[in-house]
Order: structure tokens, then C-alpha cells, then sequence
């Protein structure tokens, strides 16, 4: 395995895509290439011919010349757009929560987006009756649109015949038309978005980027060594213990047996007295402060371990004295003290918010430590072994 991890390392293509992957692009940076609301968001900022983007309205035209194609109508069609008064339009996002909704002089567009996500509760249905009611003494055309990665159709038969279907295959090809066509009259940030973007969508949600093909390439080369790569790869709550812990030590604390959820310490003087008389942490400690993080809360806990039943009474009793203590409910680990907080680690937050969140948890929780340690260390000639 070591040779063949070697030859891994040694794989030109390897370097390659690792390059490749390392180009800065701002929607991962901000991690929301995946988040569909995020995708309604930029879309809406090119469509909309008064925003900042300086495409006056060229996405706009392109985007209503792959609609109107579709569209039924001998007043609206792809080769209409052109004498259309594109400049009074209006975009609105999240309107009665509609996706994307575009308003013209001659045509209303009520744009649903899905990437991951499905239909439910007769959503399509019930824009339409939206839409339909609120516009329905305008002389509009009232159009509605289903964009989904694939450009697959409804779910439901009435819905398949009242919407069009497009896919973000349609926009990345419109992207990049404008990027070969305007890109000198770009601004160099709106040329970085839109290029940025079109990454994303053959990346991330088209699967069709030449990124992806050196990958499959690598895989299919070296499959054994990434198969022994991805089974030891460490996990979402593996990398948030490594910045608990290492907040713990800058906070003065000496990191103690942690694992998989949970990271585990105590202060400097109680790290110098606490017996090693646990049986079931791996350093034998017979008390820790615990922090628990795990989905929707973050937990920091006094424990005492089983063991030694004579420094686990010793340790129970100094424990119980310190203000605010709780009966423990079990018997077999003696949890005095838990105090929730409701923060989520496990989505999609940066290393810098789990950051803040272990700051939080440990200077919200400085008194009772203190009030804690002040306490065993009364009894620490009690706890020295017999």
C-alpha cells in the first residue's frame, strides 16, 4: 500500500488537478456552489438589466430567447425578443416564495429552481394559482419555467403542460457565449464571477467539467490507493475536535482523552492531582471536563469516570459542592454539570465559526471551571493514592 501510495503522489495528472482545484473561485470560497437559494440569487443579478454587472440586458435577451422558443405563442417567440423593451423589466426574488419572477411590459416569467431539492405540496400548482390571481387582469403572458440540473419535468401531469423545462446545462452554454463574445468590455470582478459561476455549474452541478475527467482518470489508475484514502480520511467532526482542542490549549487548558464528538481536558493543577484510576478513557482519568458536539448542540460537561470507587466518592463529593451542582442521573458516569448551548458544527460552517463557537463555549464556561478546579484541588491530599 505504501508503494502504491508512493505512485499516487508521483501521478503527473495528480499534481495537475490538485493545481487545477487549488484556482481560487469565490462561490467556493464561500462555500455556497451548492446552495440552491444562492444559485436564485446570481442568476436574478444577471437577469436583471438595472444591476451592476455592466451585461446591460444580454443574459436577459439570451435567457428569454431559450424561453420563448419553448413558449407556445405566435406573440412571444425567440425571434421577438429583440423588439421587446427590455429596460422597464423587473426581477424580484422570493416573491410569495417564488424563486425568480421577471417582469416585462408583454410577459410575466415565474421561475422555479431545484438542484437537490424536490417538489412538495403542489408547490408548482400553487405559483401558478398565485400568479395567475394576482396578474390576471394584466394583458400578459404568463409563463412558468422549471429549472432543474437536468432540465427533467414536474412531477405532476397538469404541471408538465403549464411549465416549461430548462436546465442549467442552457445557462452555463449562455455563459459562456457572453464570456467570448463581451469579455473586453467585462469588468475584470464580472468577468471573475461569471467565470467563477460557469466553473461551478460544469463542476459542482453539471458533472461535466475536464477537471472531472482527470479525476476519473487518477481513479481508475490508482483506485486501491484512494479506496485506503477515502476509508481513513477524516470526517466533518474529526476536523472540529482538532479546533476545540486546539482553543483549549490556547485557553490554558491541557487536552486530555478525547475521540470522535468529544474533547476532553482539565487545568493545569487539576492535570497535576486527578488520579489515573478511570477504567474507560484511555489515559485512565478519573474526572475530565467534556465538551460534546454533536448536530444542533454543543454540550460542556464535569465528568467522572468509572473506577476507583474511593477517589470517585472523593471526587463526587468536592463536585457536588460546587454551586448550581445537579444530582447525577446515572451511576456508572457522574455528570454534575451540562450546560447546552444550541450551535450546530456539523454544517456548513467555516473553521473560523467553529472557531468562534469553541471560544464561546469555553469563556461562557471560565467561572464554573475555576469554581470546579478551586473545589477538587481542597481535596487533593485525599485524592493522593494510600
Amino acid at each position: 500500500m505504501r508503494s502504491k501510495l508512493s505512485s499516487l503522489i508521483k501521478e503527473p495528472e495528480f499534481e495537475k488537478l490538485e493545481l487545477l482545484l487549488r484556482t481560487p473561485n469565490i462561490f467556493k470560497v464561500l462555500k455556497i456552489e451548492d446552495k440552491e437559494i444562492r444559485h436564485s440569487n446570481f442568476l436574478a443579478w444577471l437577469l436583471d438589466p438595472n444591476e451592476g454587472h455592466s451585461l446591460s440586458y444580454t443574459y436577459l435577451k439570451w435567457f428569454l430567447k431559450d424561453i420563448f422558443a419553448k413558449h407556445n405563442s405566435e406573440f412571444l417567440n425567440e425571434f421577438s425578443v429583440d423588439e421587446l423593451n427590455l429596460y422597464e423589466i423587473k426581477v424580484l426574488r422570493e416573491y410569495k416564495n417564488i424563486d425568480i419572477l421577471v417582469i416585462g411590459e408583454k410577459f410575466i416569467i415565474c421561475v422555479e429552481n431545484k438542484i437537490y431539492s424536490s417538489e412538495h405540496s403542489q408547490q408548482l400548482e400553487r405559483y401558478r394559482t398565485i400568479i395567475n390571481n394576482d396578474f390576471k387582469s394584466k394583458e400578459k403572458e404568463l409563463i412558468f419555467v422549471f429549472l432543474t440540473i437536468d432540465g427533467i419535468s414536474p412531477i405532476e401531469e397538469e404541471d408538465k403542460e403549464k411549465y416549461i423545462t430548462y436546465s442549467y446545462n442552457h445557462i452555463e452554454e449562455n455563459l459562456r457565449v457572453i464570456l467570448e463574445l463581451y469579455r473586453n468590455s467585462l469588468s475584470d470582478k464580472v468577468r471573475t464571477y461569471i467565470e467563477d459561476y460557469s466553473t461551478v455549474l460544469r463542476r459542482i452541478i453539471m458533472k461535466e467539467d475536464k477537471d472531472i475527467e482527470i479525476a476519473k482518470k487518477i481513479y481508475l489508475n490508482h483506485k486501491e490507493a484512494l479506496d485506503f484514502i477515502f476509508e481513513n480520511k477524516p470526517d466533518k467532526l474529526t476536523d472540529v475536535q482538532h479546533i476545540f482542542e486546539e482553543e483549549i490549549i490556547k485557553n490554558g487548558y491541557i487536552v486530555e482523552t478525547s475521540n470522535k464528538g468529544y474533547a476532553r481536558f482539565l487545568t493545569k493543577k487539576l492535570h497535576e492531582i486527578i488520579p489515573r484510576t478511570g477504567i474507560w478513557w484511555k489515559n485512565k482519568e478519573s474526572f475530565l471536563f467534556e465538551i460534546d458536539f454533536w448536530p444542533k448542540k454543543v454540550t460542556l460537561k464535569s465528568v467522572i469516570s468509572p473506577g476507583d470507587e474511593r477517589v470517585r466518592e472523593i471526587l463526587n463529593k468536592a463536585v457536588s459542592e460546587v454551586e448550581d451542582s445537579s444530582k447525577p442521573k446515572g451511576t456508572t458516569w457522574l455528570v454534575h454539570h451540562s450546560n447546552l448551548m444550541k450551535f450546530d458544527v456539523t454544517d456548513e460552517k467555516s473553521d473560523d465559526e467553529i472557531r468562534a463557537i469553541a471560544k464561546t463555549i469555553l469563556e461562557n464556561n471560565k467561572n464554573l471551571i475555576n469554581k470546579i478546579e478551586n473545589s477538587i484541588l481542597r481535596y487533593s491530599e485525599e485524592l493522593k493514592p494510600n
